[in-house]
């Protein structure tokens, strides 16, 4: 059976204005690939990495005639999925299927999209797998995890069970990437890179993320001996210098930061390690943080969202401001480099209160500092909540990126106040003297200049524009 899975156009991840290569290889779809490619010819395809067009898709579509086509979306990128479904239904007879986080938290609304066949919710590489073998047989009735349609009518499955046992997963297909030099993280120090996952699931409550809804509440941890077989292969196979790991919750069990420290420095492999999603600042400690800092972790990020005590139980965080100012603090003893995520627009956000955030912000002194807007995805707990008091003005997922404006509005605060308030941020946080010289000083190698570069004119951009 031949099966073509396609990454759209990540080109609204971040939004349209802002001009970010692609970072990370589409892990979901090589786990995907991984679960499938015995006994099938499995083909992956990257609009952004394999520099597709229309009519080059299309093109290839015809030349690898595939007997299925598979697709992921963000919610940003649900767009430009769909666009790919039409563009897969005008030239060939084939079932599409759309899987990833947005089929998984507005199933409905993907379902009833004429070019889509089946969607896929939940962690889907089981799913997929079960499927695939039934697929020629179309019986579908007792596959959980998805939904399609028949004669006309949407069937709904039942959901799947979380896959209890992680190390039960084929590592993700690296080997089907086309371009893999192409995915360049902004912040990589050594090239090249890749991406890892050592747990799925957050028991975190914060009512903006939909993590949960694919991966659950509670943690699941992958063995150490399988984590550092997948590692080995990627420097084996394929010369990975640069682990990025996008856990949700990295540091939750001591135990394990403590074992997979011992496992690297007992193997002698000499690479790197980020963390893109960033630490909970209450699941830090100086052992943790030395564990990583033994590891050659050089930052650490947090998410912090609000200086406001207020606005982070509003959101349920689930963090204090002091537990907050601890993991700085420490972090920055340990000689990290330290980066504050924040968030402006939350329920309950007013002047004072985004004065709050700033001010906290200042405070803290990361070296970098992001000022995102609030997005209320689909699926989220705020989403809701802000739906039901008609506060979202803008159902384009176009404008759902992460450095876009304000697609909301909030009872004290207006939409274009909240995207004023973000510019205010960065300006009042990076335009002080003592942070432009901070940054001069710490430009030590050819590295650093490009990154400090790069931030530089991201930073710039967001004073200006959303």
């Amino acid at each position: 059976m031949k099966i073509l899975l396609v990454n759209p156009s990540q080109n609204a991840v971040y939004g349209k204005k802002v001009i970010i290569p692609p970072a990370y290889p589409p892990l979901g779809l090589l786990y995907i690939a991984a679960m499938i490619e015995k006994g099938n010819n499995v083909e992956i395809l990257d609009f952004d990495t394999d520099d597709l067009t229309k009519e080059k898709f299309i093109s290839h579509l015809n030349k690898f005639n595939p007997d299925l086509v598979g697709l992921t979306a963000s919610t940003p990128m649900i767009k430009n999925a769909l666009k790919a479904a039409e563009w897969v239904k005008e030239n060939r007879d084939v079932p599409v299927v759309l899987g990833g986080i947005h089929a998984t938290i507005a199933p409905e609304e993907c379902i009833s999209n004429e070019n889509i066949d089946f969607i896929l919710k939940g962690e889907a590489e089981k799913t997929f797998e079960e499927f695939v073998k039934n697929f020629s047989s179309r019986k579908f009735k007792g596959i959980k995890g998805i939904w399609y349609k028949e004669n006309g009518k949407v069937i709904r499955n039942p959901d799947r069970e979380l896959i209890k046992n992680l190390d039960e997963l084929p590592f993700p297909a690296r080997h089907l990437m086309k371009h893999p030099e192409k995915y360049i993280p902004a912040d990589a120090l050594r090239q090249p890179v890749t991406t890892i996952i050592t747990t799925r699931g957050c028991p975190g409550k914060c009512t903006y993320c939909c993590t949960k809804n694919i991966f659950g509440s509670y943690v699941r941890f992958r063995s150490i001996d399988n984590v550092m077989k997948e590692i080995k292969e990627c420097i084996d196979g394929f010369g990975i210098k640069e682990f990025h790991i996008m856990d949700d919750c990295f540091t939750i069990s001591k135990r394990l930061v403590m074992d997979f420290r011992d496992a690297i420095k007992k193997s002698g492999m000499d690479i790197n390690f980020v963390f893109p999603n960033g630490l909970r600042a209450d699941h830090v400690d100086r052992d943790v943080l030395t564990a990583l800092k033994d590891l050659g972790v050089i930052s650490v990020g947090y998410g912090v969202e609000s200086g406001n005590q207020q606005i982070l139980d509003n959101i349920k965080k689930g963090i204090t401001l002091k537990q907050v100012r601890d993991a700085f603090k420490l972090s920055k003893e340990l000689g990290f480099e330290t980066w504050g995520f924040f968030m402006l627009g939350l329920p309950g956000e007013n002047k004072n209160t985004a004065r709050d955030t700033i001010n906290f912000a200042k405070e803290l002194d990361p070296d970098f500092a992001k000022f995102l807007i609030l997005k209320p995805y689909p699926g989220s707990e705020i989403y809701e909540q802000l739906e039901k008091s008609d506060l979202i003005l803008d159902h384009d997922y176009d404008k759902y990126g992460v450095y876009t404006g304000a697609i909301h509005k909030l009872p004290d605060l207006s939409q274009e106040e909240i995207s004023r308030l973000q510019k205010k941020a960065f300006r009042e946080f990076y335009l002080r003297p003592k942070k432009i010289i901070q940054h001069i000083k710490r430009i030590r190698s050819f590295t650093q200049l490009k990154l400090n570069a790069k931030s530089a004119v991201f930073i710039l951009k967001r004073m200006v524009f959303n």
